[in-house]
């Protein structure tokens, strides 16, 4: 199983030719999201949403609320992978060994070595520290 992280996964959504071509190449029952880069990508939607509001944003309200709702139905259609207390486990026991990654980061980390997925990420400098993940990078 593959879980994108964030950095890749609005990519895809953008519809970047690069990216979706290689993620297509996987079934979409082997495609997955972290939970937290879930989080991350509707805070991102919803500042949108806010900006065009106080008019402050680039879009338009009715844009941000299309992509806002584009967003809630493409995760519709893939699994998301759950924070266990075995992620947790394994982000504590990071954090004991001092691994310096960030907190949302190292959380995305953990997700994926708990339920044995590999990360499709952009960020080679946090995610290279991490021990025993599994992680291929795009781009």
């Amino acid at each position: 199983m593959i879980a994108f992280d964030a950095d890749v996964l609005s990519l895809i959504f953008a519809g970047v030719a690069e990216c979706s071509d290689r993620a297509s190449r996987f079934s979409p029952q082997e495609q997955a999201v972290p939970i937290v880069v879930v989080e991350e990508i509707l805070r991102g939607r919803l500042n949108s949403v806010r900006q065009a509001e106080s008019g402050k944003g680039n879009l338009t309200i009715d844009r941000a609320y299309q992509l806002f709702e584009t967003t809630l139905a493409a995760f519709r259609e893939i699994t998301i992978l759950s924070y266990t207390s075995q992620a947790e486990t394994l982000f504590q026991a990071w954090r004991q060994q001092k691994v310096r990654v960030g907190t949302r980061d190292l959380r995305i980390a953990a997700i994926c070595a708990a339920h044995s997925a590999t990360l499709i990420s952009r960020n080679r400098r946090d995610f290279d520290q991490i021990p025993g993940l599994h992680v291929e990078f795009w781009g």
